[in-house]
């Protein structure tokens, strides 16, 4: 099922768990629970401490849920994650194991406040928006401790899509409500859960994230590129942005960028994060702006996640769509 270009990469990436990765797999009569038990047989081949554990449990369709060191991690994937899912499935392993990339302690604090809950994600294996939102309530679940997340792909559950009525995917369900569809990043799904399961009365902890000589609003070419023409002057520097790369994510092919002849919106979105991170520019994503107040000599930002900072120099590059607020004078003078 996996050639050996995979494998030998999936080699070097779970090189050193350091955790004991557990893919327990239920019992099912279903034509594809070979299938399914013949990858994680091949992904827990390339690694010493991945394991596959059989479990007495039967389920209709192919199920398996992610343990780490004996116990649940709240990561189910119903059927089997090929196709783009396969990136989720792989992501999901280095993630439990510490070696992914997990929300930083600001996004944790506004995760913590969620109640316990258990999502479900409904896919299709071919469709490319997907894993961002499978990976991100991933993320969520691992940060939580107390929430669900399953995958479901919904070619193996086809009575289900129709009761629930589900056109599209990703649908994102919890209960018999269905919480988001589409597309989505991880700021706007945690922003969801906290509508409808954080306590209303609890804001989120006001942090102090000290002063900075330039502060940029906006991840996408324009900001990085801002960011470290600033840091590169020696001043200390903050990048804040909703999403790294901005509205090239969504772009599919790019052919007018100088130098390059051909890329696609995720790549170059890699690779901006890349180049930014090769300098010391501190990056907030994943946020959203709350407020600004002019104090003189300094600007004073205000996040959604509780967080505030002032900066001597504050540069908005928010791209070129961006969001209106719907004030007077907003089309006139913008």
């Amino acid at each position: 099922m996996l050639d050996a270009a995979i494998k030998t990469q999936l080699e070097t990436l779970f090189t050193g768990l350091n955790h004991t990765i557990e893919l327990v797999i239920e019992q099912s009569a279903h034509p594809k629970q070979g299938e399914l038990l013949e990858m994680l047989d091949e992904v827990a081949s390339t690694s010493s401490d991945i394991k596959v554990r059989k479990v007495e449990t039967e389920s209709k369709v192919p199920r398996f849920a992610i343990h780490k060191d004996g116990r649940e991690t709240g990561i189910v994937f119903q059927g089997i994650p090929g196709g783009h899912e396969f990136t989720s499935f792989i992501v999901a392993l280095l993630n439990t194991s510490g070696k992914g990339k997990l929300p930083d302690s600001g996004l944790v604090n506004r995760i913590k406040r969620i109640q316990p809950v258990n999502v479900r994600t409904y896919v299709s294996l071919s469709c490319e928006s997907c894993p961002d939102i499978v990976q991100a309530f991933n993320q969520i679940v691992l940060s939580h401790g107390g929430i669900t997340h399953t995958m479901i792909d919904g070619e193996h559950v086809p009575e289900e899509l129709k009761e629930l009525g589900i056109q599209g995917v990703p649908s994102v369900w919890i209960g018999d409500e269905m919480i988001h569809s589409g597309r989505g990043n991880l700021a706007e799904l945690i922003g969801k859960l906290e509508d409808k399961f954080a306590d209303k009365g609890e804001a989120p902890r006001e942090h102090s994230l000290g002063h900075y000589v330039v502060a940029v609003l906006g991840g996408g070419p324009a900001g990085a590129s801002a960011a470290i023409y600033s840091v590169r002057k020696g001043v200390s520097t903050l990048l804040v942005a909703e999403k790294l790369g901005g509205q090239v994510q969504e772009t599919k092919g790019i052919e007018n960028l100088i130098s390059v002849k051909y890329t696609e919106g995720p790549e170059l979105a890699s690779n901006i994060y890349k180049h930014l991170k090769e300098y010391p520019v501190e990056v907030l994503e994943h946020r959203r702006v709350q407020s600004i107040t002019d104090k003189g000599a300094t600007k004073e930002v205000r996040l959604d996640s509780g967080e505030v900072f002032t900066c001597d120099t504050l540069i908005v590059a928010t791209g070129a769509k961006w969001r209106e607020l719907g004030i007077p004078g907003e089309k006139e003078y913008i």
